[in-house]
């Protein structure tokens, strides 16, 4: 409707002008705007929806001077046998010559034009935002089903070894079993709870980790030396959930669980500012117990799930070196508040 008392505004101000009155122009303009609309909407709606998008270029173009050939003479007719009678004007005897040529003048095409361009650019372009906004939600889903896909990275195999050793513990009736019950349930209750949120508070996600660490140790016992060192501004810091725990579990499942003897693990983390810096060495035997399996499928999973958390604002390094094998992160931390609220509100299994 806008577009419509923009155009009819301005066209009957230029004609106006020329013609020295607005009255005139008006009526005249009145007269042959249901033509003009019409038109447009043909040429909107079904011509290029059916044919231009479609890339029948030729049919398009056909069914366009037919459509513009037939809006015109409908206008010339208005003009003579409508317009000019009731303005008291008799109309004329043309010839066929002045027929044609009043028929497909330029000042009745453009006249049309104007406002079938501007009418059909709009519909484009609603057409294209819808398009681009549909396309942008079907991305975003598919990216959201991805990151809950990546996230999950608790494996089954550390839940069932945990149950295992928390079992062998409630037989042999240790004072360890609760303690390492709560762990569980803490561990747990993050995954299912906490990590449906986009970020987390950076010390609980270093919580998470040792909970994680002192299960996996239950397994290893002394054999296990395992040493952590967390410094920097850590408090006030948020970052994506389960973002370290594939690098943790990888190098127990490739690194720990498959060397005899002796084995050990450092895990660093601090913070600068807005930069982490985040490195997991462990023991690595070449020539491992059992059937090795390719170090580094969780750490490819991770990867990407940095590249879509972490576009462009991270580093990545892993690989064996003497006898090691290590991962580097380095990353740059999103930069917001962090509101005071309870940490969680999250069911967490107690022992009485």
């Amino acid at each position: 409707m806008l577009l419509l008392a923009f155009y009819f505004v301005l066209i009957v101000w230029l004609d106006g002008n020329g013609r020295g009155s607005m009255r005139p122009a008006i009526d005249l303009y009145l007269f042959f705007m249901p033509i003009v609309l019409l038109y447009a909407y043909f040429i909107a709606y079904w011509l290029i929806p059916s044919f231009l998008l479609k890339r029948k270029y030729f049919t398009f173009f056909v069914l366009y001077c037919c459509a513009t050939s037939i809006s015109l003479f409908l206008i010339f007719l208005d003009d003579t046998y409508l317009y000019n009678p009731l303005q008291g004007i008799t109309a004329p005897h043309y010839s066929m010559v002045e027929i044609y040529r009043r028929i497909f003048s330029l000042n009745n095409f453009l006249d049309m034009h104007i406002f079938t361009m501007l009418f059909v650019f709009l519909k484009l372009f609603k057409y294209w935002y819808l398009e681009h906004q549909e396309k942008l939600q079907v991305e975003k889903e598919k990216l959201s089903a991805e990151l809950q896909l990546l996230k999950a990275q608790l494996h089954p195999h550390f839940l069932f070894n945990t149950l295992n050793n928390l079992y062998s513990l409630v037989y042999e009736k240790s004072d360890k079993a609760p303690k390492m019950l709560m762990r569980l349930s803490g561990l747990l209750s993050y995954v299912l709870y906490e990590c449906k949120a986009n970020e987390v508070l950076l010390r609980k996600e270093i919580s998470i980790i040792k909970d994680y660490v002192a299960l996996e140790k239950e397994r290893y016992g002394e054999r296990l030396d395992v040493s952590f060192n967390f410094s920097g501004d850590i408090e006030d810091k948020m970052i994506a959930p389960m973002l370290f725990q594939p690098f943790i579990e990888n190098a127990f499942k490739h690194g720990t669980s498959e060397q005899l003897g002796k084995v050990w693990m450092s895990i660093d983390l601090s913070v600068k500012k807005h930069e982490l810096y985040f490195k997991i060495i462990n023991s690595y035997d070449n020539n491992p117990v059992g059937v090795q399996e390719k170090p580094g499928v969780g750490i490819e999973n991770v990867k990407r799930r940095l590249e879509l958390l972490y576009p462009g604002n991270f580093k990545l390094q892993n690989g064996v070196e003497d006898d090691v094998y290590i991962v580097a992160l380095s990353l740059e931390l999103k930069a917001h508040e962090v509101k005071n609220s309870s940490e969680s509100n999250i069911p967490v299994l107690k022992i009485v």
